[in-house]
């Protein structure tokens, strides 16, 4: 029996072209709800992901200290955030927080701590934002979807040059390549999360209200369009899906994540060429490590093991810490009968991730294979 290929959503853990303007920018609280009204999203139900309160700006007055220039003074803050014993904080991957609730409960993921960081630093007059970086996508796997989680830095422009500063644990280089982010843009980022969350969860209903609100903040935020498609598949409005990949696609034409969601739409209404075609117009050099193995799935299904291991190991090379694609491959060897050669591809597999149940049944089953011969 074929194997149901997984949806790919797109999401934010710490998230192309902004067309915010300067006046966008540092809104205040009122002014953010005014924007964010003009635009036909109800500020009642959307709060501020950068709000503060007087206890988050006597923290961040704390911190940050009165000693030096601002950008020393940003670079204290920080310290003392990643100092569990001046602020305890609790890395949570799983939820996505506004700066007050990271503040108030002292958690959050790698985007939640970022505008947490932009919010104190507000507090106390230093204008700081965000900004997205360009660089290849990271994934995680959640059942039946993909989350492709790009990275969010803050950002502080010092003497003409751009300073950032990196809540992600997993420290990158400074970016060569990012794009400034507006606050409406940074309240789409936070929406679409929440939709995000509320997907791998199974509430396509509630999260088709946050990706819907997110792209009315963000018109050109190609990734919300795209998670709006899988929602609205999801509760069964295929022309709805299909109006919102084309969306995501007028502004990202050769974005893999999208076009392989729209692949998979065509494939399951029948439309197999338009389908192809799909997969022929993705740039898969921005390919995520899991929207490779699901490419490759997709070559193994379609009886050309040789392509399907081709992408797998270019997934292994992407995310040479993720255990899925040694899986992929220890899969694909486990169907040529090359048994000592999955069980290579599995033990490496479970070096990375010991507790991964994949890996862990199908090394029982390999191993079961073995002793039998």
């Amino acid at each position: 029996m074929k194997r149901a290929l997984p949806l790919v959503l797109l999401a934010v853990l710490g998230t192309g072209c902004s067309t915010g303007t300067v006046s966008l920018t540092y809104l205040t609280a009122d002014r953010w709800e005014q924007e964010v009204r003009k635009r036909g999203v109800d500020p009642s139900r959307v709060p501020n992901p950068l709000a503060y309160s007087e206890p988050m700006r006597a923290t961040a007055t704390r911190l940050a200290g009165d000693i030096g220039n601002d950008l020393l003074r940003l670079r204290l803050l920080q310290v003392r955030l990643f100092d569990e014993a001046e602020f305890p904080f609790r890395y949570s991957n799983r939820e996505t927080l506004t700066a007050a609730e990271a503040f108030f409960r002292r958690e959050g993921n790698c985007l939640s701590f970022t505008n947490l960081f932009v919010s104190l630093a507000r507090s106390i007059q230093l204008p700081v934002t965000t900004a997205l970086v360009k660089r290849t996508r990271a994934s995680e796997r959640e059942g039946d979807l993909i989350v492709v989680n790009n990275h969010v830095v803050a950002t502080f422009d010092w003497n003409t040059k751009a300073e950032f500063f990196d809540f992600d644990q997993r420290r990158h280089e400074p970016p060569t390549q990012f794009k400034p982010l507006d606050d409406l843009w940074i309240t789409a980022l936070y929406l679409n999360n929440k939709g995000a969350d509320e997907l791998r969860t199974g509430h396509p209903d509630i999260a088709i209200r946050y990706f819907e609100d997110a792209v009315k903040l963000a018109p050109d935020f190609a990734a919300s369009w795209g998670n709006l498609g899988v929602a609205r598949r999801r509760l069964g409005d295929i022309n709805g899906g299909l109006q919102a990949y084309e969306k995501a696609l007028a502004i990202e034409s050769d974005n893999p994540t999208i076009l392989n969601n729209l692949s998979s739409l065509y494939r399951a209404l029948g439309r197999h060429q338009e389908a192809d075609n799909a997969l022929t117009a993705a740039n898969m050099t921005l390919a995520s490590p899991h929207v490779l193995i699901v490419r490759g799935d997709l070559e193994l299904t379609q009886g050309r093991p040789d392509r399907a291991e081709r992408l797998y190991k270019r997934a292994h090379k992407v995310g040479p810490k993720l255990a899925d694609p040694l899986i992929a491959l220890a899969r694909l060897e486990y169907g040529r009968s090359n048994t000592r050669k999955a069980l290579s591809y599995v033990g490496k597999a479970l070096e990375r991730e010991p507790r991964n149940r994949d890996a862990q049944d199908l090394d029982h089953r390999l191993r079961g294979l073995s002793s039998t011969n």
